[in-house]
């Protein structure tokens, strides 16, 4: 029986993307705001969804799911004042990961860019 040689993730933004997927999903408890249920499964329904996409994402690489990534790190980005988030640790968190992500997806588009345009 052979063993599989570990070789280092060079999808790093997936991998980075996966784990703030689980933080939003377990940040309402973690945070402890977990008692705003609208605030609470917007962070756990879009942090399982991108748990699931990464889980995508890091078998069969295509570009639409960074596309996907970007609409869910807009909606992050602004749920805050869409859903009406009054508290401020809820509002930062769930902001700041929906910019991450997004800064994330729209870098991996343009690395995707960079590298087919230039063939090596």
């Amino acid at each position: 029986m052979a063993i599989g040689k570990f070789s280092r993730p060079e999808q790093w933004e997936d991998w980075l993307n996966l784990a703030l997927g689980i933080w939003l999903s377990v940040s309402p408890w973690a945070l402890q705001f977990a008692n705003d249920q609208t605030v609470t499964t917007n962070a756990v329904v879009v942090g399982l969804v991108l748990v699931v996409l990464q889980n995508i994402t890091l078998t069969a690489f295509s570009v639409w799911e960074e596309w996907v990534n970007v609409a869910l790190g807009v909606w992050l980005a602004v749920s805050p004042w869409v859903l009406g988030m009054v508290a401020l640790v809820p509002t930062a968190n769930v902001a700041i990961v929906g910019v991450l992500i997004l800064a994330l997806a729209l870098y991996e588009i343009w690395d995707l860019r960079r590298h087919s345009e230039h063939p090596a």
